[in-house]
């Protein structure tokens, strides 16, 4: 890039060029915390504006492109964040590295495959002699990791620790309380939010309307440092990782802790706030719309007669001994998804904006055939609110609206940081009120994972920058 003159001069934007977003807002990387703190605790690196941030990101692809073939090989992206916006993620300064081979993924082996690239971004650290085209003159360049992006199983293999379980969640690790559900045989993270509360929130104290017969006045999960990250794992690297899945969730060191600056940085995975919004969406609208897919089916409903003080809801018994399903407020009439059915049937999108949903609604299946993480995305911030308003009951409708407008506030081109700070606080709220109007069953760690992007809007920068959906692309 420092060869072609026309790149070369790019590259210094993030410290020289002139930014057209308002003052105070974030709009680039190199506006955010993360970058800054680096720059603090590095500031030789920093000196020279033509070192280099990296961003790395993998994820599973089938190359066959059918579904019968049990085959997922992984492409691993770096891409440059010194570049301006109109530049920085554009799919030709995007570089694929390398290709970790299937059928299986990599699991905790993705240590080897890592390794070339692991001593490349040592040998970069250390510095190599290139030449700048702008100036004329060779320079010493050094190159920096400054975060990774991927969906969260890959976030699990790149950062180490599982995320499968009533641990999965990486940022909160041990410090977390999961509930097992005897009837949906998985851990749910129902109730498990409250923690995030201001001490001082009424709904810590209420008894019966999360859990019954608990309180909650335990302080939230302390997001630790790469310091004490560090320190943890070489302590279970000499007890061979004994307590797995009780007190940690570690499967192994990823190799990225090499890296003489990694326990310094402040992100050093981001969650991927597409993955995240689509499960999220997608769990919305199946239970709402009441389909074959709900999370409020007969074992949530079981589960929630046992956790929750919500007799309206319960199962009752009927004289065939089967069970009639009491219907939710959020729950939708046939003839109600038959009328949304309708609605996107005649609704129609700017060119480029959205796929053409009308192609996939079916009237005789009542649902929407091939949906995709982009149209979740729609639906969530866009479709969502207009769609329920008048068919469920408004308490439900404004929480519903409130997530809506959270992932819209998210997924914006610049970052206020007061506003995500305000977040970090009000997410919480927004996730005990949909814990108060959903089954137990609903939540698992996608649900909980809400809890985080604020903060990482807030340190890492826009979410563009930070998400899958640039690379997904590339993988295409």
């Amino acid at each position: 890039m420092y060869m072609s003159a026309e790149l070369a001069k790019h590259m210094r934007w993030h410290k020289e060029g002139e930014r057209s977003y308002p003052a105070g807002v974030i709009g680039h990387p190199s506006d955010a915390e993360a970058w800054k703190d680096f720059d603090r605790e590095f500031p030789e690196f920093a000196k020279d504006a033509r070192n280099v941030r990296l961003v790395i990101a993998t994820d599973g692809l089938n190359p066959f492109k059918f579904g019968g073939s049990q085959y997922s090989c992984w492409p691993v992206f770096v891409s440059p964040l010194n570049l301006p916006p109109a530049l920085c993620m554009s799919e030709e300064n995007i570089f694929l590295t390398m290709v970790i081979p299937g059928p299986q993924h990599p699991g905790k082996n993705i240590n080897v495959f890592m390794r070339p690239l692991v001593d490349e971004l040592l040998q970069l650290w250390a510095g190599v002699d290139t030449y700048d085209s702008v100036t004329k003159e060779p320079f010493r360049m050094k190159v920096a990791y400054l975060f990774s992006v991927h969906d969260y199983p890959a976030y699990g293999m790149f950062a180490g620790w599982c995320t499968h379980g009533g641990l999965a969640c990486a940022v909160c690790m041990d410090d977390v309380d999961t509930t097992w559900l005897p009837n949906g045989h998985k851990y749910s993270w129902f109730d498990c939010h409250r923690r995030f509360l201001r001490p001082d929130h009424p709904f810590r104290m209420q008894e019966n309307a999360f859990i019954k017969r608990t309180k909650v006045l335990e302080p939230p999960p302390r997001r630790l440092t790469g310091e004490e990250v560090d320190a943890r794992i070489n302590h279970l690297k000499s007890q061979s990782f004994e307590g797995y899945g009780t007190t940690h969730n570690w499967t192994h060191i990823p190799v990225l802790w090499e890296l003489p600056y990694f326990k310094k940085l402040l992100i050093r995975h981001n969650i991927d706030v597409m993955h995240n919004e689509k499960n999220v969406a997608e769990a919305i609208w199946n239970t709402v719309l009441d389909n074959d897919k709900t999370k409020d089916n007969t074992k949530a409903r079981l589960d929630q007669a046992l956790l929750c003080k919500r007799k309206n809801l319960n199962l009752v018994p009927k004289p065939n001994d089967k069970w009639e399903k009491p219907r939710a407020p959020y729950c939708l009439t046939r003839a109600q998804v038959r009328e949304i059915m309708r609605w996107f049937l005649d609704l129609k999108f700017p060119d480029g904006y959205a796929a053409n949903l009308r192609r996939g609604a079916s009237l005789d299946q009542l649902k929407i055939n091939g949906l995709k993480s982009h149209d979740f995305h729609i639906i969530m911030e866009r479709l969502l609110p207009a769609m329920l308003r008048g068919f469920i009951d408004e308490d439900v409708w404004n929480v519903l609206a409130e997530v809506s407008f959270f992932y819209r506030s998210l997924c914006g081109k610049e970052v206020d940081p007061d506003k995500m700070l305000q977040w970090e606080e009000n997410i919480a709220v927004l996730l005990c009120k949909l814990e108060k109007i959903f089954p137990p069953g609903f939540f698992n760690s996608m649900e909980h994972l809400m809890v985080h992007p604020p903060y990482e809007a807030r340190v890492g920068g826009p979410i563009q920058y930070r998400w899958m959906y640039r690379y997904e692309r590339c993988k295409l």
